[in-house]
Formats: C-alpha cells, structure tokens, sequence
C-alpha cells in the first residue's frame, strides 16, 4: 500500500501507465455530487471514479476488502478517516469473490488519511477504509479504480 499526500502524487506516474491521467481526471471531480464517474479517455471500465461522501464507522465489525482486477486510489478531499491494512496472504476470507471483491476478516494496521492525502491498495493490499479517525466523523473522497487486470 502507498500512502501519501495529494501535491505528490506525480511521484507515482509510473506505477501503472493509466497513472497520471488517471490521477488528473479525478481530481478534476472533486467538486463534483457524490456518483460515479467514467473516465472518457481510456475505453470503458477501464479508468472510472466514485464521489463518496459519508460517516466513519468503528473498526469493530468491519472486515477487509481486496480487489483483483482493478487498483483503488483513495483521495481523502474533506474529513479524515482510518484505514486498515494488511497483505491478504494469510487473512481468513470471509465472503467469497464477487464483482471484484472479497472481503476478509479485519485484520492490519491503522493509518490516518487526512484532508490531503491519498492512498493505493494494489490487489494484494487488503484494506478496511472509512474507519473513525479520532471519534465519529465525516469524510468526501474520491475512489479512483485504475484495471489492472
């Protein structure tokens, strides 16, 4: 998993060649209603975003999800929230493999996302987003899928 803050995130253009357009298109939604977005630059469901906006929830309770085909970018646009992390070699699955994704037992590793920052969870990135920061609060992100399959 990458965690870092928006203003570096050309640092990253390699990492998969849809990176850097990608990355300019979803920033570009960021005043945007909550809703799902198809980038029109690369064929379709290739590159797409979804506006979340919404209320943290405690860890207890959650579980983890991964994706095969598609990376996810995380940019943290207002609020903040926790974000749990492990490598899914070894997690318990716990709901089998569907419409790209599986959830597994919670499991890893805090890390604070704050207004500002971003985060990429790779297929073998296990993650449980949208946990409380300090306490119960909000958040408005944007959720970029890049496929990388």
């Amino acid at each position: 998993m990458i965690i870092d803050r928006i203003e570096r995130s050309a640092c990253y253009n390699g990492l998969v060649p849809e990176f850097k357009e990608a990355m300019e298109f979803a920033l570009s939604l960021k005043d945007k209603p909550a809703g799902r977005y198809e980038c029109d630059k690369f064929p379709e469901g290739r590159v797409f975003a979804m506006v979340q906006e919404g209320n943290t929830l405690p860890c207890e309770g959650g579980q983890v999800e991964a994706h095969r085909k598609y990376m996810d970018v995380q940019i943290m646009l207002e609020g903040g929230e926790t974000v749990y992390y492990a490598d899914i070699d070894g997690l318990t699955e716990v709901v089998p493999y569907k419409d790209d994704i599986l959830f597994y037992a919670a499991a890893g590793q805090p890390a604070r996302i704050e207004k500002g920052m971003f985060y990429v969870a790779l297929p073998h990135d296990g993650h449980m987003p949208c946990r409380e920061l300090d306490g119960p609060g909000t958040y408005r992100k944007i959720v970029l899928k890049i496929r990388v399959q």
